[in-house]
């Protein structure tokens, strides 16, 4: 759904006007843009990476202070983003700066360039992980994401195999956003945030589900429960 949103509003540019209908279709005044080559709406603009978002590379957290226990802060590097896992958690304290917010679109930046939405607050991101969060009120996460992801594909698919593919600083300093003009009537944030929140929040329950399957599967396996019509029933042993 929030990919067919952008196409229509960001690509096609059929956006609701001030009278509820599709812009460019209804004969929308469209001015050309130099710096994206092409005509946007009036009253558009196309802006750096920078001045519409918050990016932020991740901290470098030391590995001999790793540890594999959950109640110290989990910690987001590349293989974790696009599942939304953990394989590491840390004791070191760090700048509540480098915590994640639910939303926040997070970029690998060695290897395979993976990139995804992150479901939860407070985990640390690690160092070669970029952070990214709107900043401007008329940009979501989603169109940053969307916006993004053609040019990141381009740089993994140009990666040789015989060597590893790093994002540097300036990748993201070259990139350009459409900004959709503040107005009254048509605010895409807005649509596309709402979508984005549920989607982060889809990600959390799973993993809460899967969190009890784990553990409720080994008990079911060797006979600790038994799972009757109207629920599950628990016959724990003492030991």
């Amino acid at each position: 759904m929030a990919q067919a949103l952008y196409d229509y509003w960001f690509v096609q540019f059929d956006f609701p006007d001030e009278n509820g209908k599709p812009y460019k279709s209804s004969g929308g005044k469209m001015v050309w843009n130099e710096v994206l080559k092409r005509e946007i709406p009036e009253g558009w603009s196309a802006r750096p990476l920078f001045d519409v978002a918050s990016v932020l590379y991740g901290y470098p957290f030391k590995t001999e202070l790793f540890t594999e226990n959950s109640s110290d802060l989990p910690i987001v590097r590349i293989r974790d983003i696009l599942e939304n896992t953990f394989s590491a958690y840390s004791r070191e304290p760090i700048h509540e700066k480098y915590l994640t917010h639910r939303g926040d679109l997070l970029i690998g930046m060695d290897g395979n360039f993976h990139l995804n939405y992150w479901h939860r607050d407070g985990d640390g991101v690690n160092q070669r992980v970029v952070r990214i969060r709107s900043s401007a009120p008329t940009v979501s996460n989603i169109q940053l994401k969307l916006e993004l992801t053609p040019y990141i594909k381009m740089r993994e698919t140009n990666v040789t195999r015989s060597t590893v593919g790093h994002l540097s600083d300036k990748d993201f300093k070259e990139r350009y956003i459409l900004v959709a003009a503040e107005s009254a009537g048509f605010n895409p944030a807005k649509v596309l945030d709402a979508l984005l929140d549920r989607m982060t929040s889809l990600v959390a329950e799973t993993q809460k589900l899967a969190k009890q399957r784990d553990f409720l599967l080994p008990l079911l396996m060797n006979g600790q429960v038994q799972v009757k019509p109207q629920g599950v029933n628990y016959h724990l042993s003492a030991d």
